[in-house]
């Protein structure tokens, strides 16, 4: 992929910017004045957008699925020399043969069911969405809906892909407007933004600021969480981080006064981090998303300990074989035994009982931590002492099937669904299409969040699309009910 060093771009940009009626690149109709200058300026060094005749760039031009193309190809490095190609309206001696041939190779860029190419069609945002998106391979999505976008749109998912990438973002009265032809100066700082973060639009993760130093509200803070989990390189469960947040701190970073919440045994902020070894205090302090980020690696770590029994088939994606890693988060201290040692009975003000109920409570799944094989023989200690449990045995299993997490579904998994149905947009309060539970349904997306107004819930919903007694459908549905 071309490249060009921050300091060597922003010393071109300085010395073109200092002469007002610089032209861009040496195109006679763009000024410095443009808001699109330094794109386009940085484009035609790096040899990705040429000119017309007398140095024409036609910056208010349409740009079409051509211009795409080549403009696409040469940011890749791609094969753009005239060759024949897959399409029948394009030939060997368009310019464009070669760079339109070589993305539709690579699927960046898709034909029509008539053989056709169509060249010469415009772009629109949407279109220059999935082109970007595909391009660069964009995973990541920002929680983001627009009113003029349904989750029945071909673009759904890659648009909440550019944006979160800063690429681009929406307009003022919520809307994307997908269907908006683009100039070529347009697409130009599209692709400038995607190629150098030098020109990126600023993101916030979830649409939270993180200097605001104030917590976010309920469903912000559970993007926030189920984000950190799925990006999280062991894939930790979201359902576990959350409800491990839930006992910690009730989901608050901060007090009423934008203080860090600091517990009587100096745990900090929202996962109460106490080992701070390694870490910047300052951060822990103000910074949700690195107080999470401790806060897996921690969980992380103790589903790795060697001193921890482990589950036949260990596997993080199971929800109950977290259940010693939980323990281990508060300590495995005789208070945390699942068992009174006297009487052999449950104990069920054991940290980890704790946090399994909250996540039942809170509706992100239902567990089988009771089908856990063991007893109160299992574990050795003095309930007069401080020192840590000795676990005697070192592997259990489930006399039940093990629960799989929910929140780790991605774009491309089918699913079936035990709900009564699909809904129109990701609330209880809106349009249900019945469903039935042989129904599959293909996740399209990354999770969106509970828009009904204050909802307090911590599950997700799914972008999904079924086929339903021979129709087509698109909807959200609830994650603790995919089986």
């Amino acid at each position: 992929m071309k490249k060009i060093s921050a300091l060597l771009l922003s010393a071109v940009l300085i010395v073109m910017g200092s002469v007002g009626s610089a032209k861009a690149a040496g195109f006679s109709d763009v000024n410095a004045s443009h808001p699109f200058y330094e794109h386009m300026t940085y484009l035609f060094n790096e040899g990705i957008i040429q000119g017309f005749e007398n140095n024409r760039f036609a910056p208010d031009r349409q740009v079409t699925r051509g211009d795409a193309a080549l403009m696409i190809a040469r940011t890749l490095d791609l094969r753009t020399a005239k060759r024949d190609t897959s399409f029948s309206d394009v030939t060997k001696q368009s310019a464009a043969s070669g760079a339109i041939q070589s993305a539709s190779e690579l699927g960046i860029i898709n034909g029509y069911t008539d053989g056709t190419f169509r060249p010469d069609e415009r772009v629109n945002r949407s279109q220059m969405a999935s082109l970007l998106a595909r391009a660069f391979k964009l995973v990541d999505e920002e929680a983001l809906l627009f009113n003029d976008v349904p989750v029945s749109a071909d673009a759904y998912s890659d648009i909440r892909k550019v944006i979160a990438f800063g690429v681009t973002e929406g307009y003022s009265d919520g809307t994307f407007r997908p269907t908006t032809s683009l100039t070529r100066a347009q697409f130009s700082a599209f692709l400038a933004r995607a190629t150098n973060d030098t020109f990126r639009l600023k993101v916030f993760a979830c649409g939270y600021n993180p200097e605001s130093r104030v917590n976010p509200d309920s469903q912000t803070m559970n993007c926030l969480l189920t984000k950190a989990a799925r990006q999280s390189e062991a894939q930790i469960p979201p359902e576990i981080l959350k409800s491990v947040a839930s006992i910690e701190s009730n989901w608050k970073q901060f007090d009423e006064n934008g203080k860090p919440v600091i517990s009587a045994d100096n745990g900090i902020g929202l996962m109460q981090i106490t080992d701070t070894y390694g870490f910047d205090v300052e951060r822990l302090k103000y910074d949700v998303a690195y107080n999470i980020e401790a806060g897996i690696e921690f969980l992380v770590k103790n589903f790795k300990r060697s001193d921890l029994p482990k589950f036949v088939n260990h596997n993080p994606a199971y929800l109950e074989h977290w259940y010693f890693a939980v323990m281990a988060y508060n300590g495995t201290k005789p208070l945390n035994s699942p068992f009174y040692k006297a009487t052999g009975k449950p104990n069920p003000t054991a940290y980890q009982e704790k946090v399994y109920r909250k996540l039942s409570k809170a509706g992100l799944q239902q567990t089988n931590i009771k089908a856990i094989n063991m007893s109160v023989d299992d574990f050795h200690y003095n309930v007069d002492s401080d020192k840590n449990i000795q676990f005697k045995k070192k592997v259990f299993n489930l006399s039940e099937n093990a629960t799989t997490s929910t929140g780790l579904v991605k774009a491309g998994d089918k699913v079936t669904y035990a709900g009564s149905g699909m809904r129109t947009e990701p609330n209880t309060g809106s349009e249900l299409k019945p469903t039935s539970s042989v129904d599959k349904f293909t996740i399209i997306g990354e999770p969106v969040y509970d828009t009904q107004a204050n909802s307090t819930n911590q599950f997700v919903w799914y972008p999904v699309r079924t086929v339903t007694n021979g129709k087509k459908q698109s909807g959200f549905i609830a994650s603790p009910y995919i089986r």
